[in-house]
């Protein structure tokens, strides 16, 4: 039987363990497929998202204002309120929760009592929600 010489039993030796080394680190691939995720906004408002109402001083009234969930899944929100022109220490006040859970493929109405106090200048103020996820 013939001998192989060293440079053939080292090409051998080398091509054998780069296939060993290779094949465990790449794999065949026989097929590959691509797609799209759009990022849909789940939350909505059920009816207006709008009011206007008369308060006289010293009085409150309350709005109820529901939000719709259209996932799959429960969703809790923070609701945060400004009041446009800012009423400073002229007793405007906005009650709100400050978090509410919207169930699944549901709804969830909140209610915002408003209150005007004693000082309450008689002009139309702007009340903004926010709701954050």
């Amino acid at each position: 039987m013939r001998k192989l010489s060293r440079v053939v039993r080292w090409l051998l030796t080398t091509t054998v363990a780069m296939m060993i080394v290779g094949g465990a680190a790449y794999a065949y691939v026989a097929l590959t497929g691509t797609g799209e995720v759009t990022v849909v906004e789940n939350l909505s408002w059920v009816g207006d998202n709008t009011f206007a109402v008369n308060v006289f001083p010293q009085e409150s009234i309350v709005e109820t204002l529901t939000i719709a969930n259209a996932s799959s899944v429960a969703m809790e929100v923070d609701i945060v309120t400004t009041i446009d022109p800012d009423p400073g220490a002229k007793g405007m006040t906005i009650d709100i929760p400050a978090k509410i859970t919207i169930p699944a493929i549901g709804q969830q109405a909140f209610n915002v009592t408003i209150t005007a106090g004693k000082s309450a200048e008689p002009i139309t103020y702007t009340v903004t929600f926010e709701i954050a996820r």
